[in-house]
């Protein structure tokens, strides 16, 4: 119980924003919460396709924007997008 105790106590005492400030992370996007639509600027990201299929092949990238359909000619699509951590 001790031992607990005192690793919270320092836990406390040397939060990570000290190690690893949020500031320096490019491209920290945590503002986002269930339900919200991804800004026209993050949809113009782009990112590595890691698992090809349909029209991505492995290696390609890929933008959300492919998907808006106000941006890409009217053909509308719905992501979701399902992000989990075993640790």
């Amino acid at each position: 119980m001790l031992y607990l105790l005192f690793f919270l106590f320092f836990s406390f005492l040397f939060p990570d924003e000290l190690v690893c400030p949020v500031e320096s992370v490019p491209y920290n996007r945590s503002f986002y919460s269930p339900g919200d639509t991804l800004s026209i600027e993050d949809q113009n990201l782009f990112f590595s396709v890691c698992n090809g299929s349909g029209s991505y092949e492995t290696g390609s990238t890929f933008s959300f924007s492919d998907y808006n359909g106000n941006i890409n000619g009217g053909d509308y699509k719905i992501t979701l997008i399902s992000m989990n951590a075993t640790w």
